[in-house]
């Protein structure tokens, strides 16, 4: 995910600045460099915004995982006790 997000974003900026150098008639040479250096350097950010992204969905899954054992192992011991207890 993190990969596909930085690719992603580092190809949007590349565009994005490679217009911008045309619209404003910036040589070729020139363009094409801050075009591939911005794009390197949102490529960086978009990947470390996807790892942060990927670690908050894991957390997140494992939280609820969790809150869903604990809930089902609460239901079984909740339907056990009373059936002990008329038993005796």
């Amino acid at each position: 995910m993190a990969l596909q997000f930085a690719f992603h974003l580092g190809s949007l900026v590349f565009a994005a600045t490679l217009i911008r150098s045309a619209c404003e008639q910036v040589t070729f040479t020139d363009g094409l460099t801050s075009s591939a250096i911005l794009g390197l350097i949102f490529f960086g950010i978009g990947f470390a915004l996807g790892e942060i992204s990927r670690h908050m969905m894991e957390e997140l899954a494992a939280r609820e995982l969790a809150a869903s054992i604990e809930l089902r192992e609460a239901e079984l011991s909740g339907s056990k006790s009373p059936a002990s207890s008329t038993g005796q």
